[in-house]
């Protein structure tokens, strides 16, 4: 081969090279900072650093969440690119310093993180964008109730600070440990988050709320990968231990449980499900408000009662159409009412 057949050579595999390598994951550093107050914990400062550092870093995953949605042809709302950054990024190195500002003590967290846009599946994702909101729904809840108990601590004094600290020291462990996880399921990454659910749930540190919601995270990623029975048992497990809904929310136990018997066609258990599912709940869902009318209407339908006869033969025309008429009120009496058909939403369940 000749020196120009070696060029073009060259330039075949350059051109074909730029068409089928992968593109390398985007690396992403952010900093978070804590300022340290009297008696504060390093512990805390630290971790409030650290939450500080991921929502950092979740913004500049952004960036490129939007931007590769365009090249597949995608339009992505603000919510969308926050809520697929938060479950796409992935946290590869961590580091914590404290420093001594003059007086003042503050601790600093850097992450690196990498968002691989070649494990992207925007398509799938979004088809389960519902599912994905739901589960970020509860990772933001978290988020909000570790800054709720830190803005009591900076306030607290004495044995309440230190008592409100505990608290916080614990809730920062568990949480970012759910955070992980959830993250996990929103990813498809279901055997890893039952693995380290799996770590929570034998930990004999952790009980009563956290312990119930880790059961509940695992039945959830079982649940995805259809394991019914699996997934059946872990709720089970999650209601019987003692728990409250006020920052974990167990209650959606109930609604998994109503889908998986719904799709048994055990119609009756699955409306009783739901139903426990949509009154502990904001009664905001209108995916759950949906999958219980659905139920509702399996396990009760509505049936026609035979046509009235007139005396001597014929069918009582006025009679049947007021049953009919007096039938669609009582319905409307006793079914529930529309989530929104209104600010304020009574519901009305059937006697």
């Amino acid at each position: 081969m000749g020196r120009l057949g070696e060029i073009l050579l060259i330039l075949c595999l350059c051109l074909t090279g730029t068409v089928s390598v992968s593109a390398a994951p985007q690396i992403i550093e952010a900093e978070g900072t804590y300022i340290m107050g009297d008696n504060d914990s390093p512990k805390i400062a630290r971790d409030a650093a650290r939450q500080e550092a991921m929502r950092s870093a979740v913004e500049k995953a952004g960036v490129y969440v939007e931007s590769y949605s365009k090249t597949q042809n995608m339009e992505l709302t603000e919510d969308d690119v926050r809520t697929i950054s938060g479950a796409v990024l992935k946290v590869t190195n961590e580091e914590d310093e404290p420093q001594l500002i003059g007086k003042t003590w503050r601790y600093v967290v850097r992450l690196t993180a990498e968002v691989d846009t070649d494990h992207i599946d925007l398509q799938a994702m979004m088809a389960k964008r519902k599912e994905i909101e739901k589960l970020q729904k509860e990772r933001d809840e978290l988020k909000k109730e570790n800054e709720e108990l830190l803005g009591k601590y900076q306030k607290a004094s004495g044995s309440e600070k230190q008592d409100i600290g505990s608290q916080l020291e614990n809730s920062y462990a568990v949480n970012a440990v759910f955070d992980r996880c959830v993250a996990m399921i929103q990813r498809g990454e279901q055997h890893d988050a039952i693995h380290d659910l799996s770590d929570v749930i034998h930990d004999s540190s952790v009980s009563g709320s956290p312990r119930a919601y880790a059961y509940y995270l695992r039945g959830r990623a079982y649940y995805e990968l259809n394991s019914d029975n699996l997934a059946l048992d872990d709720f089970d497990a999650a209601q019987h231990e003692p728990h409250d809904n006020s920052v974990y929310p167990v209650w959606r136990c109930h609604q998994y449980r109503g889908l998986i018997y719904y799709d048994r066609q055990q119609y009756e258990d699955a409306y009783t499900e739901l139903k426990k599912a949509w009154e502990a709940s904001d009664q905001t869902d209108d995916d759950l408000w949906q999958d219980l009318q659905r139920a509702d209407e399996k396990a009760h339908p509505r049936t026609i009662t035979e046509a009235p006869r007139r005396e001597g033969g014929g069918v009582d025309w006025g009679r049947l159409i007021g049953d009919i008429i007096a039938q669609s009120i009582d319905d409307s009496r006793h079914h529930y009412v529309s989530p929104h058909d209104g600010a304020h939403h009574p519901h009305h369940w059937r006697d």
